[in-house]
């Protein structure tokens, strides 16, 4: 049996392949980190292996020494940076899409300098994507943003609430920022009943979060996308 994965689902204009399976690692780091965090994360990637719970799920923790071969140079890669709740369900959404190489959770849309966990000012927590733009495109991650949470919720996905879960979608230039306000126009169309909270905004930084809060190093396959 074959398991979409859910939070596409939704999505007519895309065709999906299934799931294949689910790969995560965790870092050194993480590994080390407090304890407590460390279970957090377990449980969080737990949950999202039901999705697919016939197929393969591990944590692996990788050697000290070992290292991960990049088959493409970072000069070839595009990122995208989006808010959409909690940052470690937003990199384990996109971390399954192919055509993305890495995610990184972390903080952006606020004037704090160096925020942390624990302290993140006005920012958002947020997750960038670096991707292949010969495989995916920025069109097609906006898909899987609007999917991938409620957007007509205030400040909050779910239990999460605060403002540090609000819903952004970041650009970089003048076409992203056209693209990101078509899909929202489209998404608003759906149900005029209640009113998207997105914001669109310019990204004039990107902190990465801990290294305690990164919650996947090796991306794993899940999602192949068809024009």
């Amino acid at each position: 049996m074959h398991v979409q994965c859910p939070w596409l689902l939704d999505r007519p204009a895309i065709s999906l392949s299934y799931c294949h399976c689910f790969h995560y690692t965790i870092s050194e780091e993480m590994a080390s980190a407090d304890r407590n965090l460390l279970i957090l994360n377990f449980l969080t990637l737990a949950s999202l292996s039901l999705f697919c719970a016939d197929k393969a799920f591990c944590i692996r923790i990788p050697d000290r020494d070992s290292t991960t071969p990049r088959e493409l140079s970072d000069q070839s890669l595009k990122t995208a940076v989006f808010a959409l709740g909690s940052f470690w369900r937003s990199e384990a959404v996109f971390g399954c899409l192919n055509g993305v190489v890495r995610t990184t959770s972390g903080y952006a849309g606020g004037s704090k300098i160096n925020p942390e966990y624990r302290s993140l000012g006005d920012h958002a927590e947020s997750v960038m994507v670096e991707y292949d733009p010969k495989e995916i495109n920025f069109r097609q991650l906006l898909e899987v943003f609007w999917s991938s949470h409620d957007p007509r919720q205030v400040f909050g996905q779910g239990p999460d609430v605060g403002p540090q879960y609000r819903s952004i979608i970041f650009t970089n230039g003048t076409e992203e920022a056209r693209l990101a306000a078509m899909s929202k126009e489209r998404e608003q169309t759906k149900s005029r009943s209640s009113i998207l909270t997105t914001q669109i905004q310019q990204l004039e930084s990107f902190y990465p979060a801990e290294p305690e809060h990164q919650l996947t190093e090796v991306v794993f396959t899940c999602v192949d996308f068809h024009e």
